[in-house]
């Protein structure tokens, strides 16, 4: 990873451009990650099997042995076996602002930067819940499972909107100045679809911001973004902007009409716990509903015990209708628990439960986290061994009690 010093600065540069892609010197002192923090993917070997050509829902339940839903043969017999390798590189990381002005918001970011050359392929994280003032730690596990594999991970803080921002935005979606209050924005985040407009206002504005500064670290020996292989991704709340740029619609108050949002520059999204029809401005009627111009590459993964106590309606069966409503193109994929409501939880999907002593929820987690690394390597960067690892059904193998899906 390239290092400048202060006074090799070219005049214009901002210092954040430098801190997003890896010009970490430039602007202060280094922090350093490493392949041995943040509990990245197993990294047991796996062998691949052939890719399935099929593009026709089917799936995988529990049972030992046999085909997956891609078609391919399924060759190890537990979970350090079958997991997807990660590769463990080192990264590094820095706190950053990435300015909205357009909107009037300048948004934290944390970046994560792999010890890998450039072009870098991106992943784009948005944290779960409403608005907060800085990134969470919360975000790490999967940020840091991200950079290990060798992706650049922008980690954004939704900060809450306040004053000309929170008008601007309603604006954006010809949301009635009256309804534009700060309780409607800064409520209950299930409640209606302003949390998803202004969550996928920031990736965008990321997305805009992103040109630049590949350009800026380029010019100072830096390495480049991929701007064809960017992933937008993110867990509850956060999964949002990942399906609403690749084509979701959402209602931003009870009674509009459905609002797009959709974006041409991610090349794939994966949703962890989204967000099923009667929340968030997500909706189902008769023959209309949110996801019907989604395009893939998509994951989803949920289940039964995807469950958050304060809005226990919002369970799984709800969420996977963010899958089950996509078009039937193959092109998405989905893991789905059917461990019951009471083992692990909504933050099982966050990667919470990676330790705990339930060995269902390890090997859930070694699953998801599998899954999602699998999908971005095939997905975004065409790796022919990650192709063949979803096309196994290892995923399902992995997580026990589940069904593996490919639409």
């Amino acid at each position: 990873m390239a290092h400048s010093s202060a006074s090799s600065l070219p005049s214009g540069v901002p210092c954040l451009a430098l801190l997003v892609l890896g010009a970490l010197g430039a602007c202060g002192d280094d922090s350093a990650g490493s392949g041995g923090t943040g509990g990245g993917a197993t990294t047991a070997s796996t062998t691949a099997g052939t890719t399935g050509g099929d593009t026709t829902s089917s799936t995988t339940t529990g049972g030992s042995g046999g085909s997956g839903a891609g078609g391919g043969t399924i060759d190890c017999d537990d979970a350090a076996a079958c997991a997807y390798p990660s590769k463990g590189l080192a990264f590094s990381e820095r706190e950053l602002l990435v300015e909205d002005a357009e909107m009037g918001r300048e948004l934290p970011v944390l970046a994560r930067i792999p010890d890998a050359e450039g072009p870098l392929p991106l992943v784009i994280w948005s944290h779960g819940g409403g608005f907060l003032p800085n990134v969470p730690a919360a975000t790490a596990g999967w940020s840091t499972a991200f950079a290990q594999q060798g992706y650049a991970v922008l980690t954004l803080a939704h900060i809450a909107p306040t004053g000309e921002s929170t008008l601007a935005l309603c604006d954006l979606a010809s949301v009635p100045v009256e309804d534009c209050a700060a309780d409607a924005v800064e409520g209950d985040e299930d409640a209606n679809g302003l949390v998803a407009l202004v969550k996928t206002r920031d990736v965008i504005a990321v997305l805009d911001a992103l040109p630049g500064l590949s350009d800026a670290s380029v010019d100072l020996g830096g390495p480049a973004i991929d701007l064809d292989r960017v992933v937008v991704a993110g867990w509850s709340a956060g999964s949002r902007p990942g399906l609403v740029t690749l084509g979701a619609t959402f209602l931003p108050l009870p009674g509009m009409s459905p609002f797009s949002m959709a974006d041409v520059r991610p090349a794939a999204a994966f949703a962890l716990s989204p967000t099923g029809p009667g929340f968030g401005g997500f909706y189902e009627e008769d023959a209309s509903h949110s996801w019907s111009d989604v395009r893939g590459p998509v994951l989803v993964i949920t289940g039964d015990n995807d469950v958050k106590p304060t809005r226990p309606d919002l369970d799984g069966p709800v969420r996977r209708r963010a899958f089950d409503n996509q078009p039937e193109d193959g092109t998405r994929w989905m893991l789905y628990s059917s461990l019951q409501p009471g083992v692990g939880g909504h933050g099982t999907y966050n990667l919470d439960d990676r330790s705990s002593d339930d060995e269902r929820l390890v090997d859930l987690s070694i699953a998801i986290e599998s899954s999602a690394l699998a999908f971005v390597d095939a997905s975004v960067m065409g790796d022919a061994d990650a192709e063949a690892w979803l096309a196994s059904g290892k995923a399902q193998r992995i997580a026990g009690e589940a069904e593996w899906v490919r639409r």
